[in-house]
């Protein structure tokens, strides 16, 4: 798996409860919960050093989430199309438009949508944050091969 994976998976992770940081000494990313959930130690904030260590990764939200579908749902040029556009509507959006996915067998289309929409967005998060992601990604490859 390469670093933009991980940082993908991370950003798509609609759980608010799973806070992910990326280790800028490391490259690795982290899921920062219990040692019990995750099996590795989270950070510890108390150490001062950790603040300028770790950053934040960014999520996506429901309602960017939604307006991801909705693109993809535009961009189908179908007749299935309007269907996905009806699952979109109503109660439970979300899980009606994921169901609609599988009943058109196109869910491998969306994934690749999805991903390529989350891509850009970690993209832009890293040029705003001013990442080297080379230098990152290069740390990140390092410390994967040494676990």
């Amino acid at each position: 798996m390469k670093l933009m994976d991980e940082l993908i998976d991370a950003y798509l992770d609609n759980n608010m409860e799973h806070p992910y940081y990326l280790d800028l000494h490391t490259g690795l990313v982290i899921l920062d919960m219990d040692e019990a959930y995750t099996g590795e130690p989270g950070i510890d904030w108390d150490d001062e050093e950790n603040e300028e260590r770790y950053i934040g990764i960014p999520k996506i939200d429901s309602n960017e989430a939604f307006v991801v579908m909705t693109k993809f749902a535009k961009q189908t040029k179908s007749d299935p199309e309007d269907l996905l556009f009806e699952a979109l509507n109503g109660s439970k959006p979300f899980r009606k438009f994921k169901d609609m996915l599988y009943q058109l067998d196109i869910w491998d289309e969306w994934n690749k949508f999805e991903n390529k929409y989350a891509e850009e967005a970690i993209q832009w998060w890293i040029d705003q944050s001013e990442l080297n992601y080379d230098e990152l990604s290069e740390k990140y490859t390092k410390n994967c091969s040494i676990g």
